[in-house]
């Protein structure tokens, strides 16, 4: 006999750590008239100990089995119920949905998919505020989590919604890996940094490809980035420049040579740590952003918007699947980032190590010249420039990388001293 379909939907929840679940399932009760059953609050009420307790999962499964035995009379009688806890794994969420199922519910599964980036910066938050009905988690708890989460697959062939940080939120691509990364290799190092408004993913293509071939890899997330673009128009170059700073400190303790580079912004960056420290070993420069194609009379807007407009919209930014970043252009960043392309011009003859210059034909973000600018201004007589005539400005993450990583390593393996 089959079973009586009922009226009612169970909404499930698959998520790391502060991705949202209770916050959004606060939501969803509201909006669905539901009857929301929170294993966290409860739990924080019921015992001291905590999610890294033995004691703690074998209480967690009780409580789950007398919420569902409370859930199913309401199921019943056409009420939705909202399950507040994680299916972290492929094996909890077929049988949770195995019983929902047997007994004629509907369900919805949301999966909440936000950037490791993100969910680190909010658990420092949320253990620094320890709001009621949370345990506190290490964040070091957090990263080892994570390789052991499963995310939904097609193959599961379920009924998932999938909540990024917002398909209209500030972070364009939010399930790509953006946070910092080392991955240590030969002694030789390789220090990359990303462009504004993006992340390490930006250059975590060519990092892989640099670390395959031997080299140890370094690529901070700079200051601003990876959260929301207020956060950014809060930072100045000088934040940007000095986590660069630390992180080819640390880099040049482990290696006996260290080449610094970038995209864009990180570009600027690398060049301006070479005027500092003479002992790198040669600097990348992936569209470097020392000066912007920007008509003198729309720089002067820019210069009188800044103090009042807080971003712009970007006119591209879902036409590549590889960026990770924001979906705006925050304008005070913006003018912080023209201030870092004066200063390294004018530090350009500090540079005497060797430079490697490549650009996209196609770049509408920095000025056509730069390479010109560049070549000209060092002092090192081993400085060249390379054009890619199917490149726009993001050229790491576009079609020509395997030409452009080829360069790269003969150019490394050329300078190792």
């Amino acid at each position: 006999m089959a079973q009586e379909k009922l009226d009612a939907t169970v909404h499930l929840f698959c998520g790391l750590p502060t991705s949202g679940k209770t916050t959004f399932a606060k939501e969803l009760a509201q909006n669905h008239k539901a009857i929301r059953f929170s294993l966290d609050e409860w739990m924080i009420e019921m015992t001291d100990a905590t999610i890294f307790d033995a004691e703690y999962g074998e209480m967690a499964e009780k409580l789950q089995e007398l919420f569902w035995q409370t859930a199913v009379p309401l199921l019943q009688q056409g009420t939705d119920v909202i399950l507040d806890w994680s299916l972290w794994s492929r094996e909890r969420r077929a049988k949770w949905i195995g019983r929902i199922a047997a007994l004629g519910a509907d369900y919805t599964l949301y999966y909440l998919n936000i950037p490791p980036v993100v969910l680190r910066q909010r658990l420092e938050k949320r253990n620094a505020e320890l709001p009621p009905g949370v345990h506190p988690i290490p964040v070091a708890e957090l990263d080892r989590f994570i390789p052991l989460f499963e995310p939904p697959t097609a193959e599961e062939n379920l009924n998932v919604v999938q909540i990024y940080l917002g398909q209209d939120g500030p972070i364009h691509n939010p399930h790509l890996e953006g946070d910092t990364f080392f991955w240590p290799g030969s002694e030789v190092g390789v220090l990359l940094l990303h462009g504004l408004t993006a992340t390490t993913a930006e250059v975590r293509l060519l990092a892989e490809k640099l670390h395959a071939a031997g080299y140890t890899i370094s690529a901070p997330l700079l200051p601003g980035h990876g959260t929301h673009p207020d956060e950014l128009n809060e930072t100045t170059w000088h934040d940007w420049a000095w986590t660069a700073e630390k992180a080819y400190q640390y880099l040049a303790t482990v290696c006996d040579q260290v080449f610094v580079g970038g995209e864009s912004t990180g570009g600027a960056l690398a060049l301006y740590l070479a005027a500092q420290h003479k002992e790198i070993a040669g600097v990348l420069c992936y569209a470097p952003a020392i000066k912007l194609a920007i008509p003198m009379h729309n720089m002067v807007r820019l210069y009188v918007a800044a103090p009042l407009v807080s971003s712009l919209p970007k006119d591209n930014v879902g036409s590549n699947e590889h960026w990770q970043g924001y979906r705006v252009n925050p304008l005070r960043a913006v003018m912080e980032l023209v201030r870092l392309g004066q200063e390294v011009r004018r530090q350009l003859p500090q540079i005497g190590q060797p430079v490697l210059v490549m650009q996209g034909r196609n770049d509408k973000t920095v000025s056509e010249d730069v390479g010109d600018i560049i070549l000209e201004g060092v002092m090192s007589e081993q400085a060249e420039r390379h054009w890619w005539e199917k490149s726009g400005h993001v050229i790491l993450l576009e079609g020509e990388l395997a030409e452009i990583t080829a360069v790269t390593l003969n150019f490394i393996q050329r300078h190792i001293l």
